[in-house]
């Protein structure tokens, strides 16, 4: 998956080249005459005096399709949009000022696959991940907490222990801790693995849509 076309926000007519998430080859695009928008209730108030187009706020809908002629799937898409300033230029070369609307999306569903995962990768780790793809755009602290969920299946399948037994009791190890017991043969990984892990505590906590949002990804 190209990086910044999830980045990118998308007029009508022109989007980024979203990867079908079945084929993982061919392109989505907008399927003719499904693309839908309306204002918001609280955008519709155009009568004030001191109203400016900037102020209008949409959500949209729409159908897409993938362009390999094998697989033609069919994704649904669902965002918000905006009104933003430009300036171009008038048939004199004059400078004018313009208003675009742009969009930006927040579902898809089948979701995209934001990365790749191998095939032989263990369900209970491709499952927390292939979630974290369907909350990407709507909720990046969700999305990161699920991929937290991931590390910790990770270091089960790279047999690092969940569980210590203190005077008689089982207990949980922390996830920092079953890092530093991550064996030597993966101590390459053990940075990254620890980088991810403060991303989703950050999820957890609720501050992630704070600091972190998929356009900065």
């Amino acid at each position: 998956m190209d990086r910044k076309s999830l980045k990118l926000p998308f007029r009508e007519g022109s989007h980024p080249e979203w990867t079908c998430p079945s084929c993982m080859k061919g392109f989505l695009r907008i399927r003719k005459d499904t693309f839908f928008k309306e204002e918001i209730r609280s955008s519709r108030h155009h009568s004030y005096d001191e109203w400016e187009p900037e102020w209008i706020e949409y959500v949209y809908s729409c159908l897409l399709l993938c362009t390999n002629d094998q697989c033609k799937e069919i994704v649904a898409c669902s965002g918000v949009g905006s009104v933003e300033q430009d300036y171009g230029e008038d048939e004199d070369g004059q400078p004018v000022q313009e208003y675009e609307d742009f969009f930006r999306p927040k579902y898809f569903e089948p979701p995209l696959q934001i990365l790749s995962l191998p095939e032989a990768c263990p369900q209970s780790i491709a499952i927390p991940m292939k979630e974290s793809f369907r909350l990407f755009f709507s909720s990046p602290s969700a999305a990161s907490n699920c991929v937290r969920s991931a590390v910790e299946e990770l270091l089960t399948e790279l047999k690092v222990r969940r569980f210590d037994l203190k005077q008689g009791k089982r207990r949980f190890i922390s996830l920092h801790a079953r890092i530093a017991l991550v064996p030597a043969k993966y101590e390459d990984l053990r940075d990254l693995i620890l980088a991810i892990k403060w991303l989703g505590n950050a999820g957890s906590h609720g501050t992630v849509g704070e600091k972190v949002s998929p356009w900065m990804m």
